[in-house]
């Protein structure tokens, strides 16, 4: 009988540890073989947000009815941002289908993706004459919010050492709603009436306008979306709608735009770039980080954008086209 109780207790250790075993090793799901052969456990699946997420520290969230935004991420829209010059690079996971934009060179080479102070974009960065980002559109010019929050759905936050957004107004944008932008001249709409097609060589990007930038400091994670608040808050009113420093006027016929103009020559624009309002989307933004040393497959999505009026209220902008859509980058 002794025996039996002895073999009964052996079967269950080794069930014990084989059950251990299984449990610890890795899966082919959850698996990935980087380029040096080394194994890494990362997450495979990912699934972006439908809807904005609500900040538990903030009260009261009101809708802005009056303000959308849309999302342009970055390696989202292949070809469309490579512009030609330097194709981006892509990266497929082992068991997956998901493509990532490369990294790989974030240390020495500079170019549309790469900024030399080491910040990489989350969405479509100035690229040829592009400013890009992704739109903000406001249809009330009485609205006086400045950006103060933005969260975010991250895999995985150790892959990031720092944040930063930015805005600017691109004068001469052309919104992927279809509409022209804010710039006429005379000239085209007469080549577009006779049927003539118009290739402008210096297209949207030449005429651009920084709003303003800020650091992005963590406030809090909660239901798996990281809380980020700007360090300065961006006013989003009282906007220059002119590019120009000084008003239009009529321009010295010695003005050539060389180098080597009379001083007084500076003060003209050789086109009136200047828009009526913020509605058709050219004021644009920028979300920057820094990835740590470290290789791993990042995923990102914007979850909501809070602004704030000077009484103190918080409101969400509206989520336009392409809110489900999030950055992937393999960094290594």
């Amino acid at each position: 009988m002794k025996k039996v109780y002895i073999f009964f207790l052996l079967l269950v250790i080794i069930l014990v540890i084989a059950a251990s075993i299984i449990w610890f090793l890795p899966t082919s799901k959850n698996t990935v073989v980087n380029k040096a052969g080394t194994k890494n456990s990362q997450e495979l699946s990912f699934v972006p947000l439908e809807k904005q997420a609500m900040p538990p520290f903030i009260k009261n969230v009101y809708p802005a009815n009056d303000m959308k935004v849309d999302f342009h991420y970055e390696g989202d829209f292949t070809p469309q941002n490579d512009w030609g010059f330097i194709p981006l690079e892509y990266y497929t996971p082992p068991a997956s289908s998901e493509k990532f934009l490369s990294v790989s060179k974030a240390k020495d080479r500079q170019d549309f993706l790469y900024r030399a102070d080491g910040y990489l974009p989350i969405f479509q960065s100035e690229g040829g004459h592009s400013y890009q980002g992704t739109p903000i559109y406001m249809t009330n010019p009485d609205d006086k919010y400045s950006l103060s929050y933005l969260g975010f759905k991250i895999n995985d936050e150790s892959l990031i050492s720092e944040l930063k957004v930015e805005l600017g107004i691109d004068y001469f944008a052309v919104p992927e709603s279809g509409n022209t932008g804010a710039f006429e001249d005379n000239h085209f709409s007469l080549a577009s009436l006779l049927g003539i097609d118009v290739v402008n060589a210096c297209g949207p990007g030449v005429y651009v306008r920084k709003v303003g930038d800020s650091n992005l400091v963590f406030v809090q994670a909660s239901d798996g979306i990281a809380w980020y608040k700007l360090e300065k808050p961006i006013a989003l009113y009282n906007l220059d709608l002119n590019y120009c420093d000084d008003p239009p006027g009529t321009m010295p016929s010695y003005c050539n735009f060389w180098a080597d103009d009379p001083p007084d020559c500076q003060k003209w624009c050789e086109y009136t770039a200047s828009i009526t309002s913020l509605v058709n989307g050219n004021l644009r933004m920028h979300v920057y980080y820094k990835p740590n040393d470290k290789e791993g497959l990042l995923r990102f999505q914007l979850a909501n954008f809070i602004v704030s009026d000077p009484q103190g209220a918080y409101y969400q902008a509206t989520m336009g086209q392409d809110f489900n859509h999030y950055y992937k980058a393999y960094l290594h």
